[in-house]
Parts: structure tokens; C-alpha cells; sequence
């Protein structure tokens, strides 16, 4: 009985959508939110959002749903003011699809430019705004690696969708091709699940695209070489980014629902120019010099160019074809 408990409250700490307080056998607490569980274990993003923690069912002793529900609570508001409310065992999608935009980051303006034109907008900055079949969506270019949490602090969007571009770290994988993840894992070995209750609709919206489903690996530095791709390529390992991992971190630390959506760039066996390495406002000056160095370069340059636009063109196609399973719902009456 005493398992059967543990077993059903850890059950309403995964749907919960806020901080949950966790009781172990020891006396200690443990605040944070509930992002993954197993027959043995859960697994929690502290309140700080700064670590993983794993904790056995075997020590837990009771769990608190102690966080407001934040997307709850927008979602009754906004159907009040729709003048009916919705049942509390709504669907995983109507449960967040109510008011909140639609959070897209990226790392890169290129990136940027592409997500721009599928939400019929132009970037302004680091930002471009518009919607995704009637939603309201906001892009935002955060850099290499970094600025998911602060974005989704100051957005408090209702999901995140990571994506731009990737490299191949599976040799079947050609540029213009795209990778749903599955899962995001880091250097460590971390990993992030992404919410079946999106990934199985994306990946229905995105049939009769090149695209796969599978693992990504987010790393902390531009893997630019052949060789650096294949010592990170394993196995069930399709792409690497430097951005899918905290922004899906991110998401989890808010409630937040999240997909990661890339578009390959360079194959597992090709490799980028040096610059390709640093984080520049504008590529055309380093590709220039890097042109001069001989007519071998500028061949490379071209192909590279032509590289990223498949997949600037995949990626733009991906954003509209995922637009209606984005769509917000009418209020029941």
C-alpha cells in the first residue's frame, strides 16, 4: 500500500507543471521539478535550475505539489474570459495551449533569418516576432550555447521550440536533412527525454520530410572537424548542437513543454572552415579571407554555402509544416 502511494504521487509530480516538494525516509526535503521517472527513480531539476538531482522511490516518503501551477492558472483565466472553463482531465496539448506564444530560439542570426521567414516576419536584432498558424511566436538568436534560461524567464512562453542547425554525427545524414529529437543529452551524459505528448504530433506533422527521430548530443565548443564529429558520434547519437540541451533544460525548469528541431548542415565526414569555430554577428568577412587562401577554399566556401541553405530551406518548411499542431484551441462551449 505504502508503495502504491509513493507510486501514484510521483505519477501527479510528473504531470504537475510547477515546483514540487519531495520527503525522504531521512528527513530531508528536496524542492525542484519533477522532469522524468522511472519504476525506481525520479528524476528533479533543483529550484535553482542549476542541478539534476536523482532521487530513489525507495527514500521517498511523501511529495507536496508546493509550486503554483503557473500554466494552470493561465489557462483558467483565459477561459473565463472565454466565459466557460475546461474540464481539469484536459489533454496534455489543451493544457498548455491556451494564451502563451510560442518561444523559437536559435543560436545564430542565419539561423535567425530562416525562422523569420516561416513566421512571416523579419529579424529585428536578435529577435523576429509573428505567429505559426494563428499562434503568437517570438525568435530569439541567444547565442552559441547559452541564454535559453534567461529567454525563457522574460518570454514565459507556454513551449519552447530549440532549433537551427546541426552537424551529422550519424554518416547517413545528408545537409537539408532534419533531426527531431527524441531526447538532447550533454557532455556528461545528461539527458533530457523530450514530452511524447508533442513529439509524436510533431513527428506526424513532419512526415514526407527527410527527417529522423532520434538522439542529439549538445556539446560546449564547435565540434568543427571530421575527426572531432567522429569521436562524439555513438551509438543512437543523429546531430550535435550547442543548444538543445539547456534549452530544454530550461523549459524544464519552468513547466515548460519543449521540442528540439534540427537541420543538418555538414555531414559526419565533411569539415567547416576554421571560423566556423567563433561566434561572429556577420560571416562574411572571415569567409572572404578564408577564400583568399586558394581556389581548394573557395570551393569548400560554395559547397558550405550551398549546404546551409538546404537546410535553412528544410528548416523554414519544418517551422510551417509544425505550425498547425501549434494551433491554439477554441474555447468549449
Amino acid at each position: 500500500m505504502i508503495r502504491a502511494r509513493v507510486s501514484e504521487l510521483v505519477e501527479r509530480a510528473f504531470d504537475y507543471r510547477g515546483y514540487v516538494t519531495v520527503r525522504r525516509s531521512d528527513g530531508s526535503e528536496l524542492v525542484g521539478y519533477v522532469y522524468h521517472r522511472d519504476a525506481s527513480h525520479l528524476e528533479l531539476f533543483d529550484e535553482t535550475a542549476t542541478q539534476r538531482v536523482r532521487v530513489a522511490l525507495a527514500e521517498v516518503v511523501d511529495i507536496a505539489l508546493t509550486g503554483e501551477d503557473a500554466a494552470r492558472k493561465s489557462q483558467e483565466i483565459w477561459e473565463r474570459r472565454k466565459g466557460t472553463l475546461e474540464p481539469r482531465d484536459t489533454s496534455a496539448w489543451g493544457d498548455w495551449q491556451e494564451a502563451g506564444r510560442v518561444l523559437v530560439l536559435v543560436g545564430l542570426p542565419i539561423e535567425l533569418r530562416s525562422v523569420a521567414r516561416a513566421l512571416g516576419g523579419r529579424p529585428r536584432g536578435d529577435r523576429a516576432r509573428g505567429k505559426l498558424s494563428g499562434v503568437e511566436a517570438v525568435a530569439l538568436a541567444v547565442g552559441m550555447g547559452g541564454g535559453s534560461l534567461r529567454a525563457v524567464e522574460e518570454e514565459r512562453p507556454r513551449l519552447l521550440l530549440s532549433c537551427g542547425f546541426a552537424g551529422a554525427l550519424d554518416p547517413s545524414l545528408r545537409p537539408g536533412d532534419l533531426v527531431l529529437a527524441s531526447s538532447v543529452r550533454d557532455e556528461t551524459g545528461d539527458r533530457a527525454p523530450a514530452p511524447d505528448s508533442l513529439l509524436k504530433p510533431a513527428a506526424a506533422a513532419l512526415s514526407g520530410m527527410r527527417c529522423r527521430q532520434g538522439e542529439i548530443l549538445c556539446t560546449s565548443a564547435v565540434a568543427a572537424s571530421a575527426e572531432e564529429k567522429r569521436a562524439l558520434a555513438g551509438p543512437g547519437l543523429l546531430a550535435l548542437d550547442m543548444e538543445s540541451y539547456p534549452a530544454a533544460r530550461a523549459a524544464a525548469s519552468g513547466g515548460i513543454p519543449w521540442l528540439a528541431l534540427r537541420a543538418i548542415v555538414d555531414p559526419l565526414e565533411a569539415s567547416l572552415p576554421p571560423f566556423a569555430r567563433e561566434e561572429c554577428e556577420s560571416y562574411l568577412w572571415p569567409a572572404l579571407k578564408e577564400a583568399l587562401a586558394g581556389p581548394g577554399a573557395a570551393v569548400r566556401l560554395v559547397r558550405l554555402g550551398l549546404w546551409a541553405r538546404k537546410a535553412g530551406l528544410a528548416l523554414e518548411e519544418a517551422l510551417r509544416r509544425l505550425a498547425p499542431a501549434l494551433r491554439v484551441p477554441e474555447a468549449r462551449t
